[in-house]
């Protein structure tokens, strides 16, 4: 005979292991003499002098619903609630039974890159236009310098005429 027993000190009181009975003795508080099933996905726990198999997820990666955070369960039972085996993705949200695209966090995103790279283009073009000023306000001018100011001045006009809010702005080439 076996004994196979069971953390009595769990609120869903999980096999644990097993051990050899003497014939002439009932089982401890803690113990069944009923073999535990055993199937993936599940763990065997005993409920009124039973084993019932409830859903094991212990180990794998669940999802905060709210904050996208990632943590490992340590538990037996269904993932609890606020939480998904769901990876998010990125704009993503929660809408209760799935991720799905947040537009508006994508769209804010878009413009917030426009922004950066139209500020980024405007500072690259003032570089330009300084240096090729300082070059013909010197008298020092090479070939086409002064052609070459003329185009990063219309760029820099055109840049600043970009709506950066515009998810789809277009931004001119530059010279």
């Amino acid at each position: 005979m076996i004994n196979y027993y069971f953390d009595n000190t769990n609120e869903l009181r999980p096999f644990t292991h097993e051990l050899d009975a003497n014939n002439d003795t009932l089982p401890p508080d803690n113990a069944l003499r009923i073999k535990p099933e055993f199937k993936n996905g599940f763990y065997p726990c005993e409920q009124n002098g039973e084993w019932v198999l409830v859903e094991d997820n212990r180990e794998k990666t669940v999802y905060n619903t709210k904050t996208k955070e990632s943590s490992t369960v340590d538990y037996l039972g269904k993932i609890r609630d606020g939480f998904t085996l769901l990876e998010p993705f990125e704009f993503c949200k929660w809408d209760g039974k799935k991720w799905v695209l947040d537009e508006d966090a994508k769209n804010e995103h878009l413009i917030k890159n426009n922004q950066n790279l139209k500020n980024s283009l405007i500072n690259e073009a003032n570089e330009k236009i300084a240096v090729l000023q300082d070059i013909i306000d010197l008298d020092m001018q090479e070939a086409n310098e002064e052609a070459q100011l003329k185009q990063w001045k219309k760029y820099r006009i055109l840049l600043t005429r970009v709506d950066a809010s515009d998810i789809n702005a277009v931004f001119p080439q530059k010279p």
